[in-house]
């Protein structure tokens, strides 16, 4: 698998395709904070939203990079098909823990903020951060060729569903009990958000099991997108 991910990032580099969304990601955060101070919870959960938007961009991006022909030779040498797509979704988690430390990291180290972050917050902010890298990889790769198939229509699909979930902590909550369930059929990334910006007046219990949740979530849409991709042929 080690293998794997280093050709995936190679044939990735090479492409160039990170240039855009990582100069967008890093260089928004620098401009955010040429203000200062801010305050702690509140900066994390917007740095959070913006990895979740960035994180569905990459994927999607670099999921469909490597030739059709190209993918099923590499698979073959892979073993299987799985090993081959979990490789790929393993170098894109190790992308999202490096940005989610630069997330975290920077506005704290730099004097960006009110005060230090506390260590629970510290925790908070990483798992928050990591766990919407995951639910945007889930929810981009669905949009590519192996998820859904790509048409004109996939990526105004999937910013709409990026959309809608960032709404679901607020949006979703203003229907009606009978279609409270509505709200738990979207990737929680809105629900992640404000359980950090919460964290001041909420136990980290309670923070701690939307993360699991968000992560179940993110995991039940990568496992089923490469089960999916699996069964394709090349």
């Amino acid at each position: 698998m080690l293998s794997l991910a280093r050709y995936h990032l190679s044939y990735y580099t090479r492409s160039y395709r990170y240039l855009a969304p990582l100069i967008a990601y890093v260089g928004f955060l620098l401009f955010i904070y040429t203000i200062s101070p801010n305050p702690v919870l509140e900066s994390f959960a917007f740095s959070s939203v913006w990895l979740f938007v960035i994180s569905a961009w990459i994927v999607w991006g670099f999921a469909d990079l490597e030739p059709e022909a190209s993918q099923a030779v590499t698979a073959s040498h892979a073993g299987s098909a799985a090993a081959y797509h979990a490789s790929k979704l393993m170098l894109m988690a190790a992308v999202g823990l490096l940005l989610t430390l630069f997330a975290v990291l920077y506005p704290a180290l730099a004097g960006k903020l009110e005060r230090g972050p506390y260590p629970e917050e510290w925790l908070a902010a990483v798992a928050v951060h990591a766990a919407m890298f995951l639910l945007g990889m889930g929810v981009a790769l669905w949009f590519t060729e192996r998820g859904l198939g790509r048409s004109a229509a996939s990526l105004p699909a999937l910013i709409g569903i990026l959309v809608l979930s960032l709404a679901s902590g607020k949006a979703v909550a203003q229907l009606p009990d009978s279609l409270a369930f509505l709200r738990w059929l979207l990737p929680p990334a809105g629900i992640l958000s404000e359980a950090l910006i919460g964290l001041e007046r909420d136990s980290t219990g309670s923070a701690l099991g939307v993360v699991l949740y968000a992560v179940a979530f993110a995991m039940l849409l990568c496992g089923g997108f490469v089960s999916r991709a699996a069964a394709k042929k090349f």
